[in-house]
């Protein structure tokens, strides 16, 4: 201490930024693992398993957990910013999937349920980005 005045040391934080790279990364990983697992579940319901009743549930869960496991990467990877980048990769997930849908399918689905998949896409993105920063 020199004349009365204490030096204080500024401490670093990390800087808070999206990194799209990881959102990208984060999305194709979700992608990836929805492939395998959807073809693990097109030779269980082929094998006569599962009803073909439940297909569209099964699909649905396929897609969301892919979902998930997809933005823990991407906020795994991030680093900073969890909740962010996993966002983005649910975004980016359910978006990309509803252009696909589109053009397979030729026609869109209802708007309430579009917004209820992105709504539930960038919710659980969020949640699983944030638990991806933290498994780090």
């Amino acid at each position: 201490m020199k004349g009365g005045m204490e030096r204080v040391r500024s401490v670093a934080r990390p800087k808070e930024s999206l990194n799209l790279r990881y959102v990208t990364l984060g999305v194709v990983a979700a992608f990836l693992l929805a492939f395998v697992l959807s073809g693990i579940i097109g030779l269980v319901i082929y094998q006569g398993w599962v009803s073909e009743i439940y297909s569209p549930l099964i699909m649905s869960l396929v897609s969301f957990t892919s979902l998930f496991f997809g933005a823990v990467y991407a906020g795994s990877r991030a680093g900073t910013a969890g909740w962010a980048h996993g966002a983005l990769t649910g975004l980016a997930y359910i978006v990309i999937v509803s252009i696909i849908g589109l053009l397979v399918f030729d026609q869109l689905a209802p708007v309430m349920v579009l917004a209820g998949r992105l709504g539930l896409g960038v919710g659980l993105g969020a949640v699983a980005g944030t638990v991806g920063i933290n498994l780090k």
